[in-house]
């Protein structure tokens, strides 16, 4: 039996994954990983996403398994399947599927965080995902938790109240605060 926990963290912009996972590492001691290139790679021709799906990806699922290694994921593939039919752009379903399976064959869990109501709220790097879009990106995510093999969990941030946030978690993590 492996101790090993693999959370992957997805949802639409502005939905502070990141922060989440951050208190999370802080509560938990397990280290979060976050591509240093991620907001390079949004602004950039995004075929980049289809290159670290296709090859970047297999290795890392690789590299959690062999090592043993505990790991917090800021955004994985999750979002290139979503972000990939948002913006209509190709990407490759056989490996999305791989990298599923992989997953879900390594015991990762994926965390969805997001809202119930996007008023107001405006993506900081791409103001074209307004209230109106990141609802439309949430319904996506909605998609594909009915498509992954992974165990899921929808977790709704609008109080953004990250003690509670961080308590859920961890239930569905089956950990407990130290």
């Amino acid at each position: 039996m492996r101790n090993q926990v693999v959370l992957l963290c997805g949802g639409p912009d502005r939905c502070g994954k990141t922060n989440i996972l951050a208190e999370l590492n802080r509560i938990t001691g397990i280290p979060t990983f976050k591509a240093s290139d991620e907001h390079e790679n949004f602004l950039g021709t995004q075929d980049r996403f289809l290159m670290t799906l296709r090859y970047a990806d297999p290795r890392m699922v690789d590299l959690i398994k062999q090592a043993n290694v505990s790991v917090l994921v800021d955004r994985a593939y999750m979002c290139e399947w979503v972000y990939s039919r948002f913006f209509g752009r190709q990407t490759d379903e056989t490996a999305l599927r791989r990298i599923d399976n992989s997953y879900a064959n390594l015991g990762a869990r994926i965390l969805i965080c997001t809202r119930k109501d996007f008023t107001g709220i405006v993506d900081d790097l791409n103001p074209k995902l307004d209230s109106e879009a990141l609802a439309r990106i949430s319904g996506l995510y909605d998609e594909f938790i009915m498509w992954t093999n992974c165990r899921t969990y929808r977790l709704f941030v609008d109080d953004e109240d990250l003690d509670r946030e961080c308590t859920e978690i961890l239930d569905f993590m089956g950990r407990k605060r130290k």
